[in-house]
């Protein structure tokens, strides 16, 4: 019997560069999803950000509110809620696009709340307050609206 020798495939140049063509629009395909991939992780992190911001204020004004015995809104970029205890909290945005809504106690310093405020109104409609904050980063942005009544707590 006589013995058979493997002989390997001979490409031609012209398979192989059709090849290669091949195998480089397939990695361009991969990198374009992979990016795009990754730039919708990062603007939906974004996204979460600034409408956890929004909230986390709203919800603080809200159980303030329903804590208050008395509230007062003396325009609609502000409200002061005087709670049970005699404390004054008073929410306050500078009205600058961008700017800062901020947290003084009993006439004290202001405290911080968050920035990128682009609008903040408070208004009263018996009983109840509805407030409304859009809170913007960059590109993203996120607006909420929140109506809660003073001496309402829930458990």
């Amino acid at each position: 019997m006589p013995i058979t020798r493997y002989k390997a495939p001979a490409y031609t140049v012209a398979e192989l560069l059709v090849s290669m063509a091949i195998m480089a629009m397939l990695l361009t395909a991969a990198a374009i999803g992979i990016h795009a991939a990754h730039q919708s992780y990062a603007y939906n992190a974004q996204k979460t950000d600034v409408l956890s911001r929004a909230r986390g204020v709203l919800d603080r004004i809200a159980r303030d509110v329903r804590r208050a015995d008395t509230a007062d809104v003396p325009n609609d970029r502000s409200i002061e809620i005087t709670l049970a205890d005699g404390e004054v909290h008073a929410y306050e945005w500078d009205g600058t696009n961008g700017g800062n809504l901020t947290l003084s106690v009993d006439a004290g310093a202001a405290a911080i709340l968050t920035g990128g405020v682009r609008d903040f109104d408070v208004s009263f409609n018996d009983p109840s307050y509805q407030v409304h904050i859009e809170v913007a980063d960059g590109d993203v942005e996120s607006e909420t609206t929140m109506t809660t009544t003073p001496r309402k707590e829930f458990f």
